[in-house]
């Protein structure tokens, strides 16, 4: 096989005005239009000062900036390039997205997560397969990360746990055994805060969302050990739903276990090999076995709020060497807190699956939040808002296109359906967009175009 080469002489020109590069913004932005985001936006967020006018402008023009994958203030200047002006109107300029984030302050940022929350209510009107399944089983999954900053500038940043100096930001998603994830809801907190720290209010927060969304069936809140506290638990109890959360390796957890009898273990083995907790290490097989726990006993720390329920244990063998050289197997526990009905392999497949939620941070650390782009706290917060409702905008997005798209990673999405090159034509005051002969996913692109742009 010849390698490709350049033919002939090439010569560059920014010069044509009716080109644009991310034709997948017409219809993404015609879905945010049905479900009336600006609008919605301008009704909730009031920031009362001259900055703070054409909000509704202004927060589209940074979510089609991160639909286009700007990660910064001024990245946010992919809009504002070619024809994009024929085919939008009220693009703002970085410089002005970046004084309206400015004049955000913490009830500014509640305002935009209510807008933010009520898009998602709308989407899934809109697009009834984005929520598909919820109305049966919802998992809704909670985490913190730390994004690193650097300097000293940043408000909030601070060393978290792990030695990296940055923001914490706590988000809950929701998904089904057939739906990728959307996010609920999300919060920035300083870099040196406790993973739990308003974790209780948010998961409130959270299921009503998710039940006022069309998750009208039983609802499972899934969590890794640092939310293994009474007042989490008694929060998720109190809002009608059911906790899989990973308990703490405390004395009294470890005691329960060791009076499980050898007789108890079943073996099970894993299709695809999942990595072990603590070590990290890839594992093909398991055994695993249930017994009962009573936690937070103790009425200083957890007044009233004493839960009974069942404990299931997975364990992993790994083998050590003794002074004599001897192998013998020791091994690493790893056990779930939880008050669901399913039967204990069952239980066990579904906590596992709580690692989604890495996949949700994933996609917004390739996208939006890269990093967080001003020195100003709450501008970070509504730029996390921004970025959350562009995912879900993003996933409603592929579901409207293909059974794959719906399940794909939003980097995928914007491969896929965003960053098109088109040629803008009028005829007959119609405007045509000319893409790419042959391209890969033509037949993706246009049912999705004909999707949004059906006649009601």
């Amino acid at each position: 096989m010849r390698s490709s080469h350049t033919a002939g002489s090439v010569s560059v020109r920014f010069d044509d005005e009716g080109l644009v590069s991310c034709a997948g913004l017409v219809p993404v932005l015609r879905l945010a239009e049905d479900v009336g985001l600006g609008g919605l936006i301008d009704q909730r967020v009031d920031l009362g000062i001259p900055v703070g006018a054409n909000t509704g402008a202004k927060a589209l023009s940074v979510v089609a900036g991160m639909v286009a994958g700007a990660d910064s203030i001024e990245d946010l200047d992919v809009i504002r390039h070619g024809g994009m002006r024929r085919l939008f109107t009220g693009l703002r300029a970085p410089s002005t997205c970046g004084s309206w984030l400015r004049g955000f302050t913490h009830g500014h940022v509640g305002q935009l997560a209510a807008a933010a929350a009520e898009a998602l209510v709308r989407l899934a009107g809109r697009v009834p397969s984005l929520l598909s399944g919820t109305d049966q089983l919802a998992f809704i999954d909670i985490d913190s990360k730390i994004k690193e900053t650097y300097g000293h500038a940043k408000q909030g940043s601070g060393f978290a746990y792990n030695g990296v100096r940055g923001l914490n930001h706590l988000i809950a998603t929701l998904s089904s055994p057939v739906c990728a994830p959307v996010i609920l809801t999300a919060r920035l907190r300083s870099g040196n805060c406790d993973s739990r720290r308003g974790a209780a209010s948010m998961i409130t927060e959270a299921i009503g969302l998710a039940r006022r969304a069309g998750a009208t069936g039983m609802i499972v809140v899934r969590a890794d050990s640092a939310f293994f506290t009474g007042p989490i638990i008694a929060a998720i109890r109190k809002a009608g739903a059911w906790f899989s959360v990973t308990a703490q390796k405390n004395a009294a957890v470890k005691t329960v276990i060791d009076r499980i009898g050898e007789d108890a273990w079943t073996t099970i083995a894993y299709r695809h090999p999942i990595p072990d907790p603590e070590t990290g290490e890839l594992i093909t097989h398991a055994e695993i076995a249930e017994t009962t726990l009573t936690a937070f006993v103790h009425a200083a720390e957890n007044p009233g709020r004493q839960v009974t329920a069942r404990l299931l244990v997975r364990r992993t063998p790994r083998f050590k060497r003794n002074d004599q050289g001897e192998l013998f197997r020791v091994w690493n526990y790893h056990a779930v807190f939880t008050d669901t009905g399913f039967d204990l392999h069952t239980a066990d497949e579904y906590h596992r699956k709580h690692a989604i939620i890495e996949q949700v941070f994933a996609d917004l650390n390739d996208s939006a939040l890269a990093h967080f782009p001003s020195g100003r706290f709450p501008a970070n917060h509504a730029w996390l808002v921004l970025a959350c409702l562009t995912h879900n905008l993003l996933r409603a997005t592929g579901c409207l296109t293909s059974g794959f798209h719906a399940k794909a990673r939003t980097g995928t999405l914007r491969r896929h359906l965003i960053t098109i090159p088109a040629r803008i034509t009028r005829t007959a005051r119609r405007i045509t967009l000319r893409l790419p002969a042959n391209w890969p996913w033509q037949a993706a692109y246009q049912a999705l175009f004909t999707a949004t742009h059906r006649t009601p």
